[in-house]
């Protein structure tokens, strides 16, 4: 499996459309993957729903702003061929889980295995906490 890093390196897009286009047409395919498959599970929510376009949201904004650094920096690289190609990867997984659940788990083992091991390079599920008491706020 190709490596993330070296993926990055080597990133390309036909045009700078693509780079726009396709990963707002993957966003729009996993909500709809996501709502169809709620829906059939009978597990509609709308906090989900909010959270999910909060998320879809920052996904446009990240590729936007990438943008806009390419457009006003000369740079060897184009960030938001960078930031485009992740977020397709993350749309990809997060399609394929969908169908996963949608098909109840009857998904060829090779396709699972690869998948899960994308979904291990591009997600960090440890989360980083920050102690704090209220002896920290008061003034000694």
């Amino acid at each position: 499996m190709m490596e993330i890093q070296s993926l990055v390196q080597n990133v390309q897009f036909i045009n700078k459309w693509a780079a726009l286009w396709a990963p707002m047409l993957l966003i729009a395919l996993d909500f709809a993957t996501g709502y169809i498959g709620a829906w059939l599970r009978g597990e509609r929510s709308s906090a989900k729903m909010r959270e999910g376009g909060g998320h879809k949201f920052a996904e446009l904004a990240c590729i936007f702003a990438a943008l806009i650094v390419d457009c006003s920096l000369v740079l060897d690289v184009k960030f938001v061929y960078i930031v485009s190609a992740y977020i397709m990867l993350m749309e990809l997984v997060s399609i394929y889980e969908n169908a996963r659940k949608m098909l109840g788990g009857r998904t060829p083992s090779a396709a699972n295995h690869t998948f899960d091991h994308l979904k291990d390079e591009l997600f960090d599920d440890t989360v980083t906490t920050i102690e704090h008491s209220a002896s920290d706020d008061r003034e000694e």
